[in-house]
């Protein structure tokens, strides 16, 4: 028996994670997942358009790729797999129609308010669907749950926001709508503080939740135990490079910590836990892990679109592509570059700027005409489904 469950929470930043440096979270429940999973270190969204995102996880390619009729539901259908999609974003309901799901669930959404319980939030109504999944007789099966997490409502009990206040702090934010901004002035500390507390505040709740998730999945004898895999569909901004909240009215410059998505996988038993892949992967590569995992065929395409995270042997990609509108997100190993507008760059020295706060574009001026040409050679290839260009060697060496 073979199933596998996917789970996107909206919004959610790898920065928000034990397992990706931050050390202010106390959160055991997603500490041991971590510890019984396959860490991928870096894993790039293509594009931070919801839409376009589902699109291509389902046709298993770029967002820009070509259509060519593959259907990743289809696929798994002929090996006798359903895919199944439990969601809380409407905004999915276009992609799930165009694809052969199994069945489509969409949870109505109320309006956005604190919960008293952990148990009554939006969230939690995700996380009771897969537990009982988890405990049923079914057979294999694809559960494919997105949530909308950080980008629907900020609804955990503000217990949560207040253990992470200390006692001097001011008192946490009661909002429950996310905030969006884009602030030209400079963000206060207690409003920095404040939105990270809110937001922090959330991701208490998801380990709460990860600890039930989990007890279920350890109830069950390895033979039944799915695939978990638990990832984003892009980060949230908050306050950082002068923006709050993701909110299709404003203006969006993409920057890594919007890009770098977390993501875990599980297999039954805690195979191959503490694992990490240190080589970049992109969004499309978890179609094709899915179709490894249930022994489905691959696309049959000239130019290969995703590689299964399962082949740990397998060496990781020369470079990722995130586009949004005009906008552009490079990423090799040695170099993050923003190009936006009439070929503006921004460049951040990877992997020790991780989170782009540092623009040496003015300081290494032979790497940056490089980079803009080969974040838009790649996008055209792409789009015109043909082999993307060579990697400069200067876009493979460090800032030293």
């Amino acid at each position: 028996m073979r199933r596998a469950i996917v789970l996107v929470i909206d919004g959610w930043s790898a920065g928000y994670l034990s397992s990706y440096g931050t050390a202010w979270l106390e959160t055991p429940a997603l500490n041991q997942l971590a510890a019984e999973s396959v860490l991928v270190e870096h894993a790039t969204v293509e594009t931070l358009h919801l839409d376009q995102l589902y699109r291509s996880w389902f046709q298993a390619a770029h967002p820009l790729a070509p259509a060519d009729g593959f259907d990743l539901a289809a696929q798994l259908a002929q090996v006798g797999v359903p895919l199944h999609l439990l969601t809380d974003e409407a905004l999915l309901r276009d992609a799930a129609g165009a694809f052969a799901l199994a069945s489509a669930e969409f949870l109505p959404c109320q309006e956005p308010q604190i919960a008293e319980h952990e148990d009554d939030t939006e969230l939690a109504r995700i996380f009771a669907v897969l537990c009982e999944w988890i405990g049923s007789e079914s057979g294999d099966e694809l559960i494919w749950a997105h949530a909308r997490g950080m980008a629907g409502a900020w609804d955990a009990p503000l217990d949560y926001r207040r253990s992470l206040a200390a006692e001097d702090d001011p008192d946490p934010p009661s909002y429950a709508i996310p905030p969006a901004s884009r602030p030209t002035r400079k963000l206060e500390p207690d409003e920095l503080l404040g939105l990270s507390q809110a937001y922090g505040g959330q991701v208490l709740l998801i380990d709460t939740l990860m600890e039930e998730l989990l007890a279920a999945i350890h109830a069950l004898p390895v033979e039944r135990q799915p695939l978990l895999i638990v990832t984003s569909s892009g980060g949230m901004p908050l306050g950082l490079h002068g923006q709050i909240g993701r909110d299709a009215s404003l203006p969006l410059a993409i920057y890594a910590n919007l890009t770098q998505a977390p993501l875990t996988m599980r297999l039954p038993g805690g195979a191959d836990g503490l694992t990490r892949l240190q080589g970049l992967s992109a969004s499309s590569d978890l179609p094709a892990t899915l179709l490894d995992w249930f022994a489905a065929a691959q696309p049959e395409r000239a130019i290969a679109q995703g590689r299964s995270l399962l082949q740990f042997d397998l060496p990781g990609r020369d470079r990722t592509l995130c586009v949004a509108g005009q906008e552009l997100y490079l990423r090799t190993a040695a170099w993050g570059a923003r190009v936006h507008g009439n070929q503006q760059c921004q460049l951040f020295g990877k992997p020790d700027d991780r989170w782009d706060v540092n623009d040496v574009a003015n300081r290494c001026p032979q790497i940056t005409p490089l980079a803009i040409e080969l974040a838009e050679q790649t996008r055209d290839a792409i789009a015109q489904g043909a082999a993307p260009p060579e990697l400069p060697e200067e876009l493979t060496e460090p800032l030293s």
